[in-house]
């Protein structure tokens, strides 16, 4: 097979072609599947590393021939043979084992966190060669897992080079336009010069795994320096040309990755995380000649935001010279990585004065700026870094950004003047142009706020703090004359009952003291006429009028005992009872049937025994009865009060309406029309009279 069916050209490292590699897939598989079935050993590293999960912890059995790529302290060694690459575990951990070592291992397989491994029952070394070939990767080559645990050659620029512990550094690498972490296992002390190098490194490619065994970033190990390869050393400092802001990252300006360049001018502001935002003293180079009707190119932007490496203590005002890796940050070239190499004194720099749509459109980004248009301060809260403000300026929205612990001392409302820093937040693509979408402001301290007019009384807050306390008075103000309402309806009440009542005891009164009065002189005549001898028609004439007016008297008494007001007037089952005991000695049988019914007011109890007494007395005037029951019951709608006598009965429905001189029936009426109950008389002549009051309960008068 010649080089041009392998895709390779002269001087290329082999390149397996992708139908190769799917063949080579495909059959690893086949024969992964075919030494499940037969429960041979697994004898090779792809084998194990494309164990399932569940597989893996069968505690398959492993016999495997590898060579040592890399020893980690603790217990466990990688190993790679012509497949792929795993990983080892031994219980007690192995010192003995070398990077080159060619090892024999039968064990079990163990899950592992990213992929299996083995569990190393028996390990017996076969002899010392040369470590496992390195394959080269690339950044995503190593993010997708595809060497992981194998020897890897990786090539990049040297940005940052930091310790991990006494014995341990952390090199960062930049791949293209990614930053690649380096885990060496040997002191900063004896590294050589690796920042801004270009660099070959030949290593373990490995990474930080989660609980999900997914692969969250890549990382590769190296043991020592020697793996540290240095291809072209990085350029001396004081080589570098000083560069203008405006050329950083533009087409042909360098190769890729972009080496560190070398910046002068007026710090703008530096704050503790290390951020510092330089106005550069370097005038851009000429523009070329264009022609006249071309479009002007627009305004650009003469400083830059910068990240240190560490914070170093600058300030404002200072002219400082700053080497740095350019990186495109959001909207504009920056400086990552940096490291201060001189300052001295200069002049305080003064704010651009931007109108709002200049701020917007990005062609100030971290330059310091001062808004001709004010502000009004909507609301702020804390954030990570100190405190966020919401501002409103000419009906657009914007946010400021204040770096410090402490709250500042603003009111919701104020109308402010902003000076700080000028970030483009968040860009959009019209076109092939890339433009600005919207601006927020880095204030250096609470100082580049100034208050131009407090916030009204009357705010947001207040308005609602007062509509509540308006709403509870207006609440208060309903329930006081509801309160009043009910006060003078209860005390209207009294004053009705009491009048009533006043009215009621005036006609005791007449009552009492005249025709009382009267029926007790005729029934003084009429006893001291009894004495006398007369003949037996007038004696039986005068006992029978005197019995009359004994009678009239004690239903006279009655009157008057009802019109008197008790504190508590007894229940109407009570006051059945007692028409009972006042009934005459020669009266016939009265029997009572009382069931219990529920509580109804005073007036209502009165009108029922009125009209309980009322039949009882027309039962023994008028039907001649001998026998009468009466019977009072409730049921969930209505109280009953039914009368049941064995007299004559009525001819007609004209006698319950009323005849001269015989106005009972008509009394019965109007006392049920009062409490809006309904009477019913059912009779027939010789057969009895049956007397019906009906009160419903929804409808008892209060």
């Amino acid at each position: 097979m010649t080089n041009d069916e392998l895709g390779m050209t002269n001087g290329e490292k082999p390149v397996m072609m992708p139908g190769v590699w799917r063949f080579v897939m495909v059959s690893s598989f086949i024969l992964l599947v075919s030494s499940f079935a037969t429960g041979a050993p697994l004898s090779r590293a792809i084998d194990i590393r494309m164990l399932p999960y569940e597989r893996s912890l069968e505690k398959l059995p492993v016999d495997l021939t590898a060579t040592v790529g890399f020893v980690e302290n603790g217990g466990t060694v990688f190993v790679q043979d012509d497949t792929a690459g795993t990983h080892l575990h031994f219980r007690p951990a192995r010192n003995d084992l070398r990077v080159g070592d060619h090892v024999r291992i039968q064990g079990t397989t163990t899950a592992g966190l990213y992929f299996p491994g083995v569990d190393v029952a028996q390990l017996q070394i076969l002899g010392h060669a040369a470590p496992p070939m390195a394959a080269p990767a690339s950044y995503d080559d190593l993010a997708t897992g595809r060497f992981h645990y194998q020897r890897v050659i990786v090539e990049g620029l040297g940005r940052t080079l930091t310790p991990l512990d006494e014995n341990r550094s952390l090199l960062r690498l930049a791949i293209g336009s990614r930053v690649l972490e380096v885990r060496v296992d040997a002191p900063l002390e004896t590294a050589p010069a690796l920042i801004d190098a270009r660099l070959r490194i030949t290593a373990l490619a490995a990474g930080g795994i989660n609980d999900r065994r997914q692969l969250v970033f890549p990382y590769i190990r190296v043991t020592e320096w020697n793996d540290v390869e240095i291809t072209k050393a990085a350029p001396a400092l004081a080589a570098l040309p000083i560069t203008s802001v405006v050329t950083l990252l533009q087409f042909g300006a360098a190769d890729e990755p972009h080496h560190r360049a070398r910046i002068r001018g007026t710090v703008l502001a530096a704050f503790p995380d290390g951020r510092v935002f330089l106005r550069d003293a370097t005038p851009p180079p000429p523009p070329r000649e264009t022609p006249k009707d071309a479009l002007p190119k627009p305004p650009q932007s003469p400083s830059i935001a910068i990240r240190l490496s560490s914070p170093v203590n600058l300030i404002p005002g200072q002219r400082a010279e700053i080497i740095g890796f350019p990186i495109m940050a959001g909207f504009s070239a920056s400086l990552a990585d940096a490291l201060v190499l001189a300052t001295e004194p200069d002049e305080s720099p003064a704010a651009a004065v931007v109108s709002l749509k200049d701020f917007q459109d990005g062609s100030h980004d971290a330059d310091l700026v001062h808004l001709t248009t004010p502000a009004v301060l909507n609301d702020f809260f804390r954030s990570a870094d100190g405190f966020e403000l919401r501002l409103t300026s000419s009906g657009m929205p914007m946010r400021a950004f204040l770096l410090q612990s402490d709250a500042p001392a603003l009111e919701m409302g104020a109308t402010v003047d902003l000076t700080g820093i000028c970030l483009v937040e968040s860009s959009t693509d019209k076109g092939f142009r890339s433009q600005a979408e919207r601006a927020s402001l880095l204030l250096r301290s609470a100082n580049d706020i100034r208050v131009i007019h407090s916030a009204p009384f009357w705010t947001a807050g207040r308005l609602v703090i007062a509509s509540c306390i308006l709403a509870g008075l207006v609440l208060l103000a309903f329930i006081w004359i509801a309160a009043q309402r009910r006060q003078i309806g209860f005390l209207s009440s009294r004053i009705v009952q009491q009048a009533t009542l006043d009215e009621r005891q005036r006609i005791a009164r007449e009552f009492h003291d005249t025709l009382e009065q009267e029926l007790t002189g005729l029934s003084l005549r009429l006893d001291a006429a009894t004495t006398r001898p007369l003949e037996d028609k007038a004696r039986t004439l005068i006992e029978t009028s005197r019995s009359l007016v004994s009678r009239i008297q004690s239903e006279a008494r009655n009157l008057v005992a009802d019109l008197r007001d008790t504190e508590q007037p007894p229940e109407l089952i009570s006051a059945l009872r007692e028409i009972l005991t006042r009934m005459p000695p020669n009266a016939p049988a009265l029997k009572l049937d009382l069931h219990p019914i529920p509580p109804i007011p005073s007036p209502v109890s009165h009108h029922l025994r009125m009209i309980a007494q009322e039949a009882i007395t027309n039962a023994l005037k008028h039907a001649q009865a001998t026998a009468i029951t009466l019977h009072l019951s409730a049921t969930a709608d209505a109280i009953t009060l039914r009368l049941t006598d064995n007299g004559q009965g009525l001819s007609s429905s004209a006698a319950t309406t009323g005849q001269p001189g015989h106005f009972g029936c008509m009394g019965i009426r109007e006392r049920c029309r009062k409490i809006n109950a309904n009477v019913d008389w059912q009779s027939q002549p010789k057969q009895g009279t049956v007397v019906t009051v009906l009160l419903p309960l929804d409808r008892i008068p209060a």
